[in-house]
């Protein structure tokens, strides 16, 4: 766990990971997951991450409290803590390959998914999409951390990039600390996750202190980019790494 060059590349992938996060507010996971998977175990990582991101996520809420609309988020949230569940007993027992050729599949859809969507494009408000995608992104927030499939149903129902924020970081907030719970209760969190948490530690504050500095320097597009680059790459090797290496 402390093995030098180890420690190095985990600094390295939080600040990464949280970078992203203080530039878009979203999408960490998408990059400390699936690297971190190739030294970590998926039990491990998911926990760690989540230590970060509930005072993260609060934070980010409580800066757009005024632009979220409790209206649209409200629905969403109940079928995320929902999917939440099942998604946490899915981490514990399934095989670790299994869960690392997953995650890869799962990163590189989103990816392809983001590259190919019409953003230009509205769409109008559906409870069974809305319900499908947020009990899915439930499923996935348990099982990997990776709370997203919601976020592009969520950003094509809003007006505006303040609105979109507003609505992702609330969510995120509170199924971090549903997850929490769940977790609590699971005694998911081990003196492994703890090991891994104070070694990320480090990366994730200057990484997102950093990314929070120049969120407005770097335009939209330019940033997108990087993110959907950046986790294909990852999802594409732990998938491979998983398929080749069942362990």
């Amino acid at each position: 766990m402390f093995d030098p060059i180890v420690c190095i590349i985990t600094f390295v992938i939080s600040f990464m990971g949280f970078f992203v996060k203080g530039v878009a507010a979203f999408g960490d996971p998408l990059i400390t997951t699936p690297l971190l998977s190739m030294f970590y175990d998926n039990h491990i990582i998911s926990p760690s991450n989540l230590c970060f991101n509930v005072p993260i996520n609060g934070y980010i809420a409580w800066k757009n409290r005024h632009a979220f609309s409790i209206t649209k988020i409200l629905p969403v949230l109940c079928f995320i803590l929902l999917g939440v569940i099942p998604g946490t007993l899915l981490m514990q027992y399934a095989t670790s390959w299994i869960l690392k050729a997953g995650l890869g599949v799962i990163i590189i859809g989103i990816g392809l998914e983001m590259l190919t969507r019409d953003r230009a494009k509205a769409i109008a408000y559906n409870r069974y999409v809305m319900a499908i995608t947020s009990f899915c992104s439930g499923v996935t927030a348990g099982l990997y951390g990776i709370n997203l499939f919601f976020v592009s149903y969520i950003e094509r129902t809003t007006s505006n990039r303040n609105e979109f924020r507003g609505n992702i970081c609330f969510v995120f907030f509170i199924e971090n600390v549903f997850r929490l719970a769940v977790y609590l209760t699971r005694g998911v969190f081990t003196m492994n996750v703890l090991h891994l948490t104070l070694i990320a530690l480090p990366g994730m504050l200057l990484g997102f202190f950093t990314g929070s500095r120049i969120d407005k320097k770097l335009s939209e597009k330019t940033i997108r980019l990087i993110v959907i680059i950046m986790f294909m790459l990852g999802g594409l090797s732990i998938l491979i790494k998983a398929l080749i290496w069942k362990s």
